[in-house]
């Protein structure tokens, strides 16, 4: 358990670091990440464990696709969403879980038991998601020629809501937020199944140098300790309707 002592010399070994930190991110991902205003789970959690440790975060909105190659060529000083394995960096500790779920429409009434039950629909995945998802659902995905990603998932909760696609493929609290903002703004008024098919993914941010990477685990450390990472947590799920879980993975 972190000490008022040793919380200080968390905060004091990382004054040295640079008191920017420009950090590549996806696009606007309610509730995880608002572009608009720069704020969301994501980017508070972010926001608060760089300012732990003195430095500002300055969020950089980029398809992930991009992000990579700003990661690669130096214009940014970590991208968030990648697993260790993907780039070569210096990789944080987790500081956000996603639950990702397949979703489709109750009144397909669609038997979805396992990933195998993929093999012969049509899929709108967020993008990456052949990339983190595991091997299995990699092998599913590339085999599938009606399956596509998406950068903005916005509208791939609308392409399941206008029956586009068979089913979709996201986090959890992401799929329930366009629902209802679909609902409210186009009148889209479909019910969702969702299957879960799929572990809880930890998300990590990758840094360029040690040094920032080493300060943003303690500013992580910092804000788990007083409570501003629960609270961040709270305020954004507490929005967030029960969700009716169907068809669940053995």
């Amino acid at each position: 358990m972190l000490t008022k002592v040793s919380m200080l010399f968390l905060f004091l070994s990382t004054l040295a670091i640079a008191k920017e930190a420009q950090i590549a991110m996806a696009l606007s991902k309610p509730p995880y990440i608002f572009e608009e205003d720069a704020s969301g789970l994501e980017c508070d959690i972010i926001r608060e464990a760089f300012k732990a440790v003195g430095t500002d975060f300055k969020p950089i909105f980029v398809p992930m696709n991009r992000a990579e190659n700003s990661f690669k060529t130096g214009k940014v000083d970590g991208v968030i969403n990648k697993l260790e394995h993907s780039l070569e960096g210096f990789p944080s500790d987790s500081y956000v879980d996603y639950y990702n779920v397949a979703a489709s429409l109750k009144s397909k009434n669609l038997k979805i038991q396992s990933l195998d039950d993929l093999a012969d629909l049509s899929i709108g995945a967020f993008q990456t998601a052949k990339n983190v998802l595991g091997d299995k659902f990699r092998t599913i995905a590339t085999k599938n020629q009606k399956y596509t990603e998406v950068a903005e998932q916005k509208l791939q909760v609308e392409q399941l809501l206008r029956k586009r696609v068979d089913v979709i493929i996201g986090d959890i609290l992401v799929i329930k937020y366009y629902q209802r903002k679909l609902k409210e703004d186009l009148g889209l008024n479909e019910e969702i199944a969702i299957h879960d098919l799929f572990t809880t993914t930890s998300y990590r941010i990758m840094f360029k140098t040690a040094e920032m990477r080493d300060a943003f685990n303690n500013g992580l450390k910092i804000i788990r300790k007083n409570k501003v990472y629960s609270d961040i947590i709270s305020r954004y799920t507490s929005t967030q309707k029960p969700t009716e879980k169907v068809n669940k993975k053995n």
